[in-house]
């Protein structure tokens, strides 16, 4: 049995551009630079400023740490939508802030629902680790992107 074969007529044009499109590759500075102003930026903000609220309501009374740390899990679900970040350097420090803010933000939630101050509290301190590993990732990108 035989089947017709059509060839299609393509301009040499459209094929040399989409060679070239598709072996043009951005440069690790562009791809974070991409990163950054594609949701990278608000994100590390959103995250800087709620993982700052819950450190800052630690001092307060236990009941409105829930709410702090409910809104700092809305931040990281946000962040983890975002493309793997393209710094290698900033890389690990995201990915641990990021887990920090989590397994903390989890912790203080539970710990505050089943009015458990000392499981919050260590909620709280695990945040607060996540802090510092994103005050060091915010660093390396800031280099790398001055460094453009």
């Amino acid at each position: 049995m035989r089947f017709p074969v059509r060839l299609l007529a393509v301009p040499t044009a459209a094929v040399a551009a989409a060679v070239l499109l598709a072996g043009c590759a951005s440069t690790p500075a562009e791809e974070l630079e991409d990163w950054w102003s594609s949701g990278g930026s608000t994100s590390m903000k959103a995250l800087s400023d709620t993982s700052g609220r819950v450190s800052e309501v630690s001092g307060r009374p236990a009941d409105i740490w829930g709410p702090a740390c409910q809104e700092l899990l809305t931040a990281v679900a946000k962040a983890e939508k975002l493309d793997t970040i393209p710094s290698e350097n900033a890389r690990g420090f995201w990915t641990e802030a990021l887990t920090a803010f989590e397994d903390g933000g989890n912790e203080c939630v539970a710990g505050t629902g089943a009015n458990d101050e000392a499981r919050a509290g260590a909620g709280i301190r695990e945040v607060q680790t996540g802090l510092s590993r994103l005050a060091s990732a915010m660093s390396l990108i800031r280099k790398e992107l001055e460094a453009t």
